[in-house]
């Protein structure tokens, strides 16, 4: 049974953590020498940076303070303080979504990514991830930073504690790649790879599928043990993040329906590695 929050386990509440464990990461503290610092306990400093507890506004000016957080980003941070307790939380701009999506991969027990279009991002090779970030716009350098925190990232499905990921990939997103032939190839050589995992299962989602309400775009259904689950959706510049129970559950009730149409695991590692050895043969 999930316990009860207000503005713990939301969006903001997990960002604010992020950005607080980064801050004390900086000012080279730990969790119990900041606790000792502004008074409180190592127990409520480690629940506000995992987001199972929300600091008010006081308590957050208090830490800020004592971590040396002047200015713009203190206010900016204040202000996610203030706005916790919102459960829908549209986050412009990279570093603000990457923060919360980050946290919510280290804390997931299971991971699910439709990806009509595009190999999901835990997946992604470091030439792929560049190409795809330069086709949205990205210079050259913001694309090679990106790719780099990108791949940084997968190592949540091999280390740590053991977390699951469903991958659905479109049959679209293997065939006709955005980017060149060899960086393809070496992507479809990355995925039969992940394939091997035991806690990676690959679902590919055959071209023509009447599924266009669920493959409109890129989803994600984050489940954890100790917290509700949350479905982050991704747009271009932005995302959202949808918390409430009713509109997760439209998202986790669809899943039955893209495994009954999609390839199992078995027939989409075998299908990746048909189209890879089609390409290493052409």
């Amino acid at each position: 049974m999930y316990r009860m929050a207000s503005s713990a386990d939301t969006p903001r509440a997990r960002a604010l953590g992020a950005e607080l464990r980064v801050a004390r990461n900086r000012k080279g503290i730990n969790t119990r020498e900041l606790a000792d610092l502004i008074g409180r306990s190592n127990s409520h400093v480690s629940r506000w940076e995992t987001g199972k507890l929300t600091p008010s506004e006081t308590d957050t000016a208090t830490v800020l303070a004592v971590l040396g957080v002047h200015g713009f980003e203190r206010e900016r941070l204040l202000e996610l303080a203030r706005d916790a307790a919102d459960p829908n939380w549209v986050a412009p701009g990279t570093d603000k979504q990457l923060a919360m999506l980050t946290e919510y991969e280290r804390t997931a027990s299971e991971i699910t990514n439709v990806e009509p279009l595009m190999i999901p991002g835990l997946l992604q090779t470091y030439d792929y991830a560049r190409h795809i970030l330069t086709a949205f716009g990205a210079s050259r350098g913001t694309a090679e930073q990106s790719a780099q925190v990108r791949v940084g990232r997968q190592h949540v499905l091999t280390s740590g504690p053991t977390k699951k990921l469903v991958a659905f990939i479109g049959e679209a997103a293997l065939r006709y790649p955005p980017c060149p032939d060899q960086t393809m190839s070496d992507q479809l050589h990355q995925l039969s790879r992940s394939a091997d995992l035991k806690n990676v299962s690959l679902h590919v989602l055959p071209l023509g599928l009447a599924l266009a309400p669920l493959l409109c775009g890129s989803w994600l259904l984050i489940e954890f043990d100790q917290a509700k689950p949350v479905v982050h959706l991704e747009h271009y510049g932005s995302s959202s993040t949808l918390t409430d129970g009713k509109a997760v559950a439209q998202y986790r009730n669809a899943l039955p329906l893209l495994h009954e149409h999609a390839l199992t695991h078995e027939e989409s590692a075998e299908f990746i590695e048909k189209l890879r050895q089609e390409r290493a043969n052409a």
